[in-house]
Protein backbone atom coordinates (compact mmCIF):
# COMPACT_ATOMS: atom_id res chain seq x y z
CA UNK A 1 0.00 0.00 0.00
CA UNK A 2 2.53 2.74 0.78
CA UNK A 3 5.08 1.67 -2.82
CA UNK A 4 1.06 1.79 -4.49
CA UNK A 5 -0.11 5.33 -2.39
CA UNK A 6 3.15 7.06 -1.89
CA UNK A 7 5.80 6.09 -4.51
CA UNK A 8 3.06 5.59 -7.33
CA UNK A 9 3.77 1.47 -7.80
CA UNK A 10 1.46 -0.43 -10.04
CA UNK A 11 -0.49 -2.54 -7.91
CA UNK A 12 0.82 -5.93 -9.65
CA UNK A 13 4.51 -4.60 -8.70
CA UNK A 14 7.17 -7.00 -7.47
CA UNK A 15 8.15 -5.74 -4.12
CA UNK A 16 11.38 -7.96 -4.34
CA UNK A 17 12.72 -6.28 -7.57
CA UNK A 18 11.55 -2.82 -5.96
CA UNK A 19 13.08 -2.14 -2.84
CA UNK A 20 11.87 1.49 -2.44
CA UNK A 21 9.36 1.05 0.88
CA UNK A 22 12.26 -0.73 2.79
CA UNK A 23 14.84 1.73 1.62
CA UNK A 24 13.25 4.04 2.34
CA UNK A 25 12.27 2.55 5.97
CA UNK A 26 15.39 2.14 6.27
CA UNK A 27 16.67 5.74 5.63
CA UNK A 28 14.07 6.54 7.84
CA UNK A 29 15.45 4.69 11.02
CA UNK A 30 18.83 6.01 10.40
CA UNK A 31 17.64 9.54 10.80
CA UNK A 32 15.45 9.09 13.67
CA UNK A 33 18.69 7.26 15.54
CA UNK A 34 21.07 10.53 14.35
CA UNK A 35 18.27 12.59 15.63
CA UNK A 36 17.82 11.11 19.01
CA UNK A 37 21.44 10.69 19.47
CA UNK A 38 21.79 14.27 20.26
CA UNK A 39 18.30 15.24 21.71
CA UNK A 40 16.86 15.00 25.28
CA UNK A 41 13.62 14.00 25.58
CA UNK A 42 11.32 11.41 27.07
CA UNK A 43 9.21 10.88 23.92
CA UNK A 44 11.08 8.72 20.80
CA UNK A 45 9.92 8.21 17.92
CA UNK A 46 10.52 4.56 16.50
CA UNK A 47 10.07 2.41 13.60
CA UNK A 48 10.98 -1.16 14.50
CA UNK A 49 12.99 -3.45 12.10
CA UNK A 50 10.03 -5.17 9.94
CA UNK A 51 7.36 -2.59 10.54
CA UNK A 52 6.35 0.37 8.74
CA UNK A 53 4.34 1.83 11.39
CA UNK A 54 5.64 4.74 13.31
CA UNK A 55 5.50 4.23 17.18
CA UNK A 56 5.08 6.62 19.76
CA UNK A 57 7.28 5.73 22.98
CA UNK A 58 7.66 7.45 25.86
CA UNK A 59 10.54 7.01 28.41
CA UNK A 60 10.62 7.49 32.32
CA UNK A 61 13.01 10.07 33.44
CA UNK A 62 15.89 8.41 35.58
CA UNK A 63 14.53 8.97 39.51
CA UNK A 64 17.26 10.84 41.47
CA UNK A 65 18.62 9.65 44.70
CA UNK A 66 17.73 11.32 48.04
CA UNK A 67 19.07 10.28 51.52
CA UNK A 68 16.22 8.65 53.27
CA UNK A 69 15.91 11.52 56.21
CA UNK A 70 15.54 10.30 60.35
CA UNK A 71 11.42 8.84 61.02
CA UNK A 72 11.16 11.70 63.23
CA UNK A 73 11.74 14.24 60.78
CA UNK A 74 9.54 13.88 57.76
CA UNK A 75 10.10 15.74 54.84
CA UNK A 76 7.61 16.43 51.66
CA UNK A 77 9.07 16.42 48.47
CA UNK A 78 7.82 18.44 45.77
CA UNK A 79 8.36 18.50 42.35
CA UNK A 80 9.23 21.91 41.10
CA UNK A 81 6.81 22.77 37.47
CA UNK A 82 8.71 21.63 34.49
CA UNK A 83 10.62 24.43 32.79
CA UNK A 84 8.44 25.66 29.56
CA UNK A 85 11.39 24.90 26.91
CA UNK A 86 11.57 21.17 28.46
CA UNK A 87 7.83 20.69 27.91
CA UNK A 88 8.58 22.07 23.95
CA UNK A 89 11.68 19.65 23.83
CA UNK A 90 9.34 17.00 24.80
CA UNK A 91 6.42 18.15 22.42
CA UNK A 92 9.01 19.26 19.52
CA UNK A 93 9.58 15.54 17.46
CA UNK A 94 5.98 14.72 17.76
CA UNK A 95 4.90 17.49 16.32
CA UNK A 96 7.19 17.37 13.49
CA UNK A 97 6.64 14.05 12.50
CA UNK A 98 2.93 15.24 12.67
CA UNK A 99 3.73 17.51 10.26
CA UNK A 100 5.28 15.82 7.89
CA UNK A 101 2.83 13.31 7.62
CA UNK A 102 -0.21 15.91 7.65
CA UNK A 103 2.16 17.54 4.48
CA UNK A 104 2.26 13.83 2.87
CA UNK A 105 -1.34 12.97 2.92
CA UNK A 106 -1.60 16.27 1.40
CA UNK A 107 0.28 16.53 -1.20
CA UNK A 108 -1.16 12.78 -1.65
CA UNK A 109 -4.75 13.98 -1.39
CA UNK A 110 -4.02 16.77 -4.12
CA UNK A 111 -2.51 14.76 -6.75
CA UNK A 112 -5.45 12.05 -5.92
CA UNK A 113 -7.93 14.58 -6.58
CA UNK A 114 -6.63 16.07 -9.26
CA UNK A 115 -5.73 12.83 -11.18
CA UNK A 116 -9.20 11.48 -10.95
CA UNK A 117 -10.78 14.84 -12.03
CA UNK A 118 -8.93 14.33 -14.98
CA UNK A 119 -10.59 11.17 -15.21
CA UNK A 120 -13.65 12.12 -15.01
CA UNK A 121 -13.90 12.16 -19.28
CA UNK A 122 -13.97 10.09 -22.27
CA UNK A 123 -12.20 8.11 -23.04
CA UNK A 124 -10.93 8.21 -19.35
CA UNK A 125 -13.68 7.70 -17.64
CA UNK A 126 -15.04 4.17 -20.07
CA UNK A 127 -11.57 2.81 -18.91
CA UNK A 128 -11.96 2.86 -15.02
CA UNK A 129 -13.02 -0.63 -14.01
CA UNK A 130 -16.39 -1.24 -12.92
CA UNK A 131 -15.58 -4.90 -12.29
CA UNK A 132 -12.45 -6.15 -13.60
CA UNK A 133 -9.09 -4.58 -14.21
CA UNK A 134 -7.61 -2.40 -17.04
CA UNK A 135 -5.33 -4.35 -19.20
CA UNK A 136 -2.87 -2.26 -21.82
CA UNK A 137 -1.93 -4.92 -24.74
CA UNK A 138 1.58 -3.56 -26.14
CA UNK A 139 2.00 -3.47 -30.15
CA UNK A 140 4.30 -6.32 -31.33
CA UNK A 141 7.66 -5.06 -33.43
CA UNK A 142 8.89 -8.57 -33.82
CA UNK A 143 5.58 -9.64 -35.63
CA UNK A 144 5.86 -6.46 -38.05
CA UNK A 145 10.11 -7.56 -38.50
CA UNK A 146 8.62 -11.01 -39.63
CA UNK A 147 5.95 -9.21 -42.58
CA UNK A 148 8.99 -7.33 -43.48
CA UNK A 149 11.22 -9.92 -44.34
CA UNK A 150 8.32 -12.53 -45.83
CA UNK A 151 6.87 -9.33 -47.24
CA UNK A 152 3.10 -10.46 -46.52
CA UNK A 153 0.56 -9.76 -43.41
CA UNK A 154 -0.04 -12.68 -41.26
CA UNK A 155 -3.57 -13.12 -40.36
CA UNK A 156 -4.95 -13.32 -37.44
CA UNK A 157 -6.27 -16.61 -37.14
CA UNK A 158 -1.90 -17.64 -37.55
CA UNK A 159 -0.91 -15.43 -35.17
CA UNK A 160 -3.29 -16.28 -32.38
CA UNK A 161 -2.23 -19.96 -33.24
CA UNK A 162 1.11 -19.08 -33.94
CA UNK A 163 1.61 -19.56 -36.89
CA UNK A 164 3.76 -17.07 -38.04
CA UNK A 165 5.29 -17.78 -41.61
CA UNK A 166 6.30 -21.13 -43.01
CA UNK A 167 9.97 -22.19 -42.34
CA UNK A 168 11.33 -21.89 -46.26
CA UNK A 169 10.34 -18.09 -46.13
CA UNK A 170 13.29 -17.35 -43.71
CA UNK A 171 15.93 -19.67 -45.04
CA UNK A 172 18.97 -17.40 -45.75
CA UNK A 173 17.88 -15.24 -42.42
CA UNK A 174 20.39 -14.80 -39.61
CA UNK A 175 19.21 -18.05 -37.17
CA UNK A 176 19.91 -16.01 -33.91
CA UNK A 177 17.65 -13.08 -35.33
CA UNK A 178 14.35 -15.12 -36.71
CA UNK A 179 14.26 -17.07 -33.15
CA UNK A 180 13.91 -13.32 -31.61
CA UNK A 181 11.56 -12.50 -33.62
CA UNK A 182 9.78 -16.05 -33.11
CA UNK A 183 9.65 -15.65 -29.19
CA UNK A 184 8.50 -11.63 -29.45
CA UNK A 185 9.58 -10.45 -26.26
CA UNK A 186 10.34 -7.23 -27.15
CA UNK A 187 7.86 -4.04 -26.57
CA UNK A 188 7.94 -0.55 -28.12
CA UNK A 189 9.42 2.12 -25.65
CA UNK A 190 6.06 4.47 -26.73
CA UNK A 191 4.17 2.02 -25.76
CA UNK A 192 5.80 1.50 -22.63
CA UNK A 193 6.07 5.61 -21.97
CA UNK A 194 2.05 5.59 -22.63
CA UNK A 195 1.40 2.74 -20.06
CA UNK A 196 3.53 4.93 -17.62
CA UNK A 197 0.68 8.05 -18.38
CA UNK A 198 -1.98 5.99 -17.80
CA UNK A 199 -0.90 4.80 -14.51
CA UNK A 200 -0.39 9.03 -13.42
CA UNK A 201 -4.41 9.18 -14.89
CA UNK A 202 -5.53 6.16 -12.61
CA UNK A 203 -3.28 5.91 -9.73
CA UNK A 204 -5.99 3.89 -7.80
CA UNK A 205 -7.14 1.41 -10.85
CA UNK A 206 -5.84 -2.27 -11.34
CA UNK A 207 -3.59 -1.83 -14.52
CA UNK A 208 -1.69 -4.72 -15.76
CA UNK A 209 0.56 -4.91 -18.89
CA UNK A 210 0.48 -7.44 -21.62
CA UNK A 211 2.31 -8.32 -24.61
CA UNK A 212 0.19 -9.25 -27.83
CA UNK A 213 1.92 -12.52 -28.33
CA UNK A 214 1.23 -13.81 -25.17
CA UNK A 215 -2.72 -13.62 -25.40
CA UNK A 216 -4.92 -15.55 -26.77
CA UNK A 217 -8.87 -14.81 -28.06
CA UNK A 218 -10.74 -15.77 -25.23
CA UNK A 219 -9.06 -13.40 -22.68
CA UNK A 220 -11.10 -11.04 -24.30
CA UNK A 221 -14.09 -12.47 -23.05
CA UNK A 222 -13.88 -10.69 -19.77
CA UNK A 223 -15.36 -7.52 -18.04
CA UNK A 224 -11.98 -6.37 -18.32
CA UNK A 225 -11.18 -3.14 -20.34
CA UNK A 226 -8.74 -2.88 -22.56
CA UNK A 227 -6.27 -0.60 -24.36
CA UNK A 228 -4.91 -1.75 -27.49
CA UNK A 229 -1.74 -0.31 -28.88
CA UNK A 230 -1.11 -0.43 -32.71
CA UNK A 231 -2.80 -1.25 -36.06
CA UNK A 232 -3.41 -4.67 -37.09
CA UNK A 233 -0.31 -4.98 -38.65
CA UNK A 234 1.26 -4.59 -35.26
CA UNK A 235 -0.86 -5.48 -33.25
CA UNK A 236 -3.45 -8.36 -34.97
CA UNK A 237 -5.76 -8.39 -31.69
CA UNK A 238 -7.22 -5.18 -33.10
CA UNK A 239 -8.76 -7.15 -35.84
CA UNK A 240 -11.12 -8.46 -33.53
CA UNK A 241 -12.93 -4.97 -33.55
CA UNK A 242 -11.98 -3.65 -37.32
CA UNK A 243 -15.46 -4.49 -38.31
CA UNK A 244 -17.04 -1.94 -35.50
CA UNK A 245 -14.90 0.98 -36.57
CA UNK A 246 -15.38 3.63 -39.51
CA UNK A 247 -11.92 4.17 -40.09
CA UNK A 248 -9.87 0.66 -40.62
CA UNK A 249 -6.80 -0.35 -41.25
CA UNK A 250 -5.93 -2.17 -44.15
CA UNK A 251 -2.51 -3.24 -45.28
CA UNK A 252 -1.26 -2.49 -48.64
CA UNK A 253 1.67 -4.93 -49.62
CA UNK A 254 2.61 -2.38 -52.41
CA UNK A 255 3.35 0.15 -50.22
CA UNK A 256 4.28 -2.38 -46.99
CA UNK A 257 2.13 -0.70 -44.89
CA UNK A 258 -1.79 0.10 -43.47
CA UNK A 259 -3.42 2.31 -45.53
CA UNK A 260 -6.84 3.85 -43.62
CA UNK A 261 -10.30 3.16 -45.28
CA UNK A 262 -13.46 5.53 -44.38
CA UNK A 263 -16.57 2.86 -44.16
CA UNK A 264 -18.81 5.90 -44.13
CA UNK A 265 -17.62 8.93 -45.61
CA UNK A 266 -19.64 12.13 -44.72
CA UNK A 267 -19.44 15.50 -45.66
CA UNK A 268 -15.82 16.45 -46.34
CA UNK A 269 -14.31 12.99 -45.80
CA UNK A 270 -12.73 10.69 -48.37
CA UNK A 271 -13.31 7.28 -48.18
CA UNK A 272 -9.00 6.37 -48.14
CA UNK A 273 -6.13 8.16 -46.35
CA UNK A 274 -3.13 6.86 -47.01
CA UNK A 275 0.11 7.76 -46.22
CA UNK A 276 2.01 10.48 -48.59
CA UNK A 277 5.24 8.13 -48.18
CA UNK A 278 5.89 5.09 -47.33
CA UNK A 279 7.72 3.60 -44.33
CA UNK A 280 9.58 6.78 -42.84
CA UNK A 281 10.69 10.27 -43.78
CA UNK A 282 8.69 13.83 -44.36
CA UNK A 283 5.33 13.92 -44.85
CA UNK A 284 1.70 12.67 -43.82
CA UNK A 285 0.28 9.50 -41.70
CA UNK A 286 -2.99 8.88 -40.27
CA UNK A 287 -3.84 7.53 -36.84
CA UNK A 288 -7.13 6.83 -35.01
CA UNK A 289 -8.73 6.60 -31.69
CA UNK A 290 -11.41 4.54 -31.34
CA UNK A 291 -13.28 3.63 -28.18
CA UNK A 292 -15.90 0.41 -28.53
CA UNK A 293 -17.79 -1.40 -25.64
CA UNK A 294 -16.59 -4.69 -25.62
CA UNK A 295 -19.31 -6.83 -27.06
CA UNK A 296 -21.57 -9.24 -24.53
CA UNK A 297 -19.30 -8.07 -21.94
CA UNK A 298 -19.13 -4.94 -19.49
CA UNK A 299 -15.89 -3.01 -20.46
CA UNK A 300 -14.88 -1.43 -23.09
CA UNK A 301 -11.93 -0.90 -25.83
CA UNK A 302 -10.02 2.02 -26.37
CA UNK A 303 -7.81 1.52 -29.51
CA UNK A 304 -4.65 3.67 -30.18
CA UNK A 305 -3.16 2.95 -33.52
CA UNK A 306 -1.26 4.61 -36.83
CA UNK A 307 -0.30 4.22 -39.97
CA UNK A 308 3.61 3.95 -38.81
CA UNK A 309 4.91 4.02 -35.25
CA UNK A 310 5.13 8.23 -34.88
CA UNK A 311 1.40 8.17 -35.78
CA UNK A 312 0.74 6.09 -32.91
CA UNK A 313 2.64 8.26 -31.14
CA UNK A 314 0.26 10.99 -32.05
CA UNK A 315 -2.67 9.26 -30.96
CA UNK A 316 -0.87 8.66 -27.60
CA UNK A 317 -0.12 12.09 -27.04
CA UNK A 318 -4.23 13.27 -27.60
CA UNK A 319 -5.32 10.10 -25.51
CA UNK A 320 -3.16 11.30 -22.31
CA UNK A 321 -3.83 15.23 -23.29
CA UNK A 322 -7.28 14.89 -21.01
CA UNK A 323 -8.32 18.64 -21.58
CA UNK A 324 -7.23 18.67 -25.11
CA UNK A 325 -8.89 15.50 -26.06
CA UNK A 326 -12.31 16.25 -24.42
CA UNK A 327 -12.08 19.84 -25.92
CA UNK A 328 -12.30 18.13 -29.57
CA UNK A 329 -15.27 15.34 -28.29
CA UNK A 330 -17.18 18.37 -26.97
CA UNK A 331 -16.52 20.42 -30.54
CA UNK A 332 -18.09 17.55 -32.29
CA UNK A 333 -20.78 16.87 -30.24
CA UNK A 334 -19.89 14.23 -27.50
CA UNK A 335 -21.04 14.21 -24.49
CA UNK A 336 -17.71 13.96 -22.31
CA UNK A 337 -19.35 12.40 -19.73
CA UNK A 338 -21.64 9.78 -21.00
CA UNK A 339 -19.44 6.70 -20.30
CA UNK A 340 -22.36 4.61 -22.93
CA UNK A 341 -20.53 7.01 -25.86
CA UNK A 342 -18.59 5.16 -28.78
CA UNK A 343 -16.69 7.38 -30.80
CA UNK A 344 -13.58 7.42 -33.00
CA UNK A 345 -11.00 9.99 -34.06
CA UNK A 346 -9.29 10.44 -37.39
CA UNK A 347 -5.77 12.33 -36.90
CA UNK A 348 -3.35 13.55 -39.51
CA UNK A 349 0.47 13.31 -38.68
CA UNK A 350 2.43 15.22 -39.88
CA UNK A 351 6.05 13.67 -39.61
CA UNK A 352 9.58 15.66 -40.33
CA UNK A 353 12.70 13.60 -41.00
CA UNK A 354 10.78 10.30 -39.58
CA UNK A 355 9.83 12.27 -36.31
CA UNK A 356 6.38 13.58 -35.07
CA UNK A 357 5.96 17.24 -36.43
CA UNK A 358 2.15 18.30 -35.63
CA UNK A 359 -0.98 16.99 -35.71
CA UNK A 360 -4.76 17.96 -36.33
CA UNK A 361 -8.26 15.93 -35.95
CA UNK A 362 -9.54 15.39 -39.55
CA UNK A 363 -12.94 13.45 -38.08
CA UNK A 364 -15.16 12.34 -35.34
CA UNK A 365 -17.68 9.95 -35.64
CA UNK A 366 -20.17 8.42 -33.38
CA UNK A 367 -20.19 4.56 -33.98
CA UNK A 368 -22.62 2.26 -33.72
CA UNK A 369 -24.33 1.66 -30.61
CA UNK A 370 -23.49 4.92 -28.53
CA UNK A 371 -26.07 7.18 -27.31
CA UNK A 372 -25.58 11.11 -28.17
Amino acid sequence: MIGMQLFGRDPSYDTGEDAIVRVTATDVRRRLKRFYDGAETNIRLELTPGSYIIELIEQAAAPSVIDSPPPSQPVEILSPPAPRHSIWRRLLPAAAVLMVLALLLGVYHYRYRRQSAQADRLPWLAMMPRRGQLKIVFSDPDIVALQGIVGSKISLADYAGHHYVPTQQVLGHPVKVIESLFKGYNVPLIDANFALGVRSLLPSSPINTYRARALQAQDFKTEDNFILLGSPFSDPWVALFQDRLDFYFKYDPERHEDVVYNRRAEHGETSVYAPTIPGWGTGQSFAIIGLLANQNQTGHVLILAGSNSVATEAAYRLATDVDSISRVLQEHGVNVYDRKVQFELLLRVNTMASSLDTFDVVACHHLSGSEH
